[in-house]
């Protein structure tokens, strides 16, 4: 097990402590970790506990998991920390809602405990990218900060949106499948093409002053035209 302190910070929030713990047991060779079984107190703990991950329930008593990824997105110093949903039996609508609430992630239980950490492990270490930043036109995204700039002014978006511009400023003009999208930035998820649609059209409304455009390719996907 690498030195406590180069562990990086794990925050869970879920209305049974013993499940906590048990994520706690589960979570321990990997991540410092940090819970609270009270979603009326999960906010001030995650800023006081500064995670670098944070996993939530999705139906609690009190704050659901939705209103707390809600408040974290809009928390200047917790909005891109990745989010990662862990919860019973959801509806495709539920878990939409979780995604467009800015949900990194949605993983039913039951769950492998080893695909478990490999999914969480994946999210805490994409600030590793080999290259800092990447532009195009008059925009600019920095991959350590995950801030995005449009004449020089930051725009704010959900983390699916970054990701999703992210592989289209990588593949600037390029064609990026719907099939692309689902599997790079969705992996496992259920979820369907028309969700890469809507968040796309989110994106194109808050990049508008971009000097390229996004431009729907029917039937296939989606290219960055710069």
């Amino acid at each position: 097990m690498p030195p406590r302190k180069l562990l990086k910070k794990a925050m869970i929030v879920d209305d049974y402590e013993d499940f906590c713990q048990l994520m706690v047991d589960v979570l321990s060779s990997h991540y410092k970790c940090s819970f609270t079984s009270e979603s009326s107190r999960a906010i001030a703990m995650i800023k006081r506990f500064q995670p670098d991950i944070v996993l939530l329930d999705y139906k609690m008593p009190g704050l659901l998991g939705t209103d707390i990824c809600k408040k974290i997105r809009r928390t200047q110093r917790t909005k891109h920390v990745p989010v990662v949903f862990i919860s019973g039996e959801a509806s495709i609508d539920e878990k939409l809602e979780a995604f467009e609430m800015g949900a990194d992630d949605f993983i039913s239980k039951p769950f492998d405990n080893r695909e478990l950490v490999l999914r969480l492990k994946r999210l805490t270490s994409r600030d590793l990218d080999k290259q800092a930043e990447i532009s195009a036109a008059n925009l600019k995204m920095n991959l350590y900060s995950r801030r995005i700039f449009v004449n020089k002014k930051e725009v704010q978006l959900t983390p699916k949106q970054f990701d999703i511009l992210k592989l289209l400023v990588s593949n600037k003009n390029k064609l990026v499948s719907r099939q692309t999208f689902l599997k790079e930035i969705w992996g496992e998820i259920e979820v369907t093409a028309r969700n890469v649609d809507s968040q796309v059209n989110y994106l194109k409304k808050k990049i508008e002053k971009f000097k390229g455009q996004i431009m729907a390719i029917p039937n296939h996907g989606y290219r960055l035209e710069v």
